[in-house]
């Protein structure tokens, strides 16, 4: 919450965070087919961040297919209308995606695992996460092993805290050092 005049406004930074650190890793990225796996609130806040980015087609995977159709629904409606569809088969919509967004807590310490199977992914698809501990992964190992493009959680987490603390202060931060200082606290 920030005070603007004589009201509080909330703001959900983790879509622009998305956004700032997906920009930042992957400047030039083929936003023309991304697949996005998780249709829960980082789910939904990246679905808005790569829409707004330009993605062409956003396919939405979630293991309650009714949530991956809802937020579609919603995002069609107010973001620049039918470029988000809900999809049922992973596998299947990753063949010709040209990027591959996981919002889900798999990978999570206390949730390890990969989302996947390390085949399906290929070299000309981007793979950001969202999950920032730990930092490295096993799917963001299995992407680079692969020559996947990637982005670790930790450019979302960072691109959160910038906005949050530009919000809250009215000061721009110094994006590097915040990187660093959040790094060398995940290293250990």
């Amino acid at each position: 919450m920030v005070r603007e005049g004589e009201r509080l406004v909330g703001y959900n930074t983790d879509g622009t965070g998305w956004s700032w650190g997906f920009q930042r890793a992957l400047p030039r990225a083929d936003l023309a087919r991304v697949v996005l796996l998780g249709a829960g609130g980082a789910g939904s806040a990246c679905a808005d961040a790569v829409l707004r980015l330009g993605a062409k087609q956003l396919t939405v995977v979630d293991r309650e297919p009714a949530r991956a159709t809802e937020l579609c629904a919603r995002l069609n409606e107010h973001i620049d209308g039918g470029r988000a569809r809900a999809g049922a088969d992973l596998r299947a919509a990753l063949q010709d995606a040209s990027g591959f967004i996981h919002a889900t807590p798999t990978g999570m310490t206390a949730l390890p695992g990969m989302p996947l199977p390390e085949e399906w992914l290929r070299p000309s698809m981007w793979s950001p996460k969202s999950v920032y501990v730990p930092l490295e992964t096993q799917l963001l190992r299995a992407a680079r092993r692969v020559g996947c493009p990637t982005v670790d959680g930790g450019h979302m987490n960072v691109g959160q805290a910038f906005r949050g603390f530009k919000l809250f202060t009215g000061q721009e931060p110094d994006a590097a050092r915040m990187d660093a200082h959040f790094r060398q606290l995940v290293a250990g």
